[in-house]
């Protein structure tokens, strides 16, 4: 069994569509909450910044974390293996090329396999 969830402004038909059309969704094979956000752009948008990027996470499972990824262009970048229910951390980009598009996302897994994989966020490396 999986789970496609979604963060919507106004619980209506139109905000539902809203929120897809923004990509405010994540999934998870059991009942996990997800919140990342990148200063105040949240899971799922495209925006561009002259900050190295950095990712606000937080994520409460029912069952600790095993593993917390934070995953650049096909590449896992970061790892903790907090192992507790509620994971909360900020990571930022070192090595940002500015100029460069990258998509950033974050994956967790908890100790019993359960998953959760939270929308990408597509940010473009102004280093102005």
């Amino acid at each position: 069994m999986s789970y496609c969830n979604i963060y919507v402004e106004k619980p209506t038909r139109e905000g539902l569509i809203e929120a897809f059309k923004k990509r405010h969704v994540y999934g998870s094979t059991d009942n996990i909450l997800a919140d990342v956000r990148s200063g105040s752009h949240f899971m799922g948008e495209e925006f561009e910044t002259a900050e190295r990027p950095a990712l606000q996470v937080k994520l409460v499972g029912n069952s600790p974390f095993a593993k917390v990824q934070i995953v650049k262009d096909n590449q896992y970048v970061y790892t903790a293996e907090p192992g507790k229910a509620e994971v909360q951390f900020t990571w930022q980009d070192n090595t940002p090329a500015p100029g460069k598009t990258s998509y950033y996302y974050v994956r967790g897994e908890q100790q019993n396999g359960e998953l959760v994989w939270v929308s990408p966020m597509w940010i473009k490396y102004t280093g102005k």
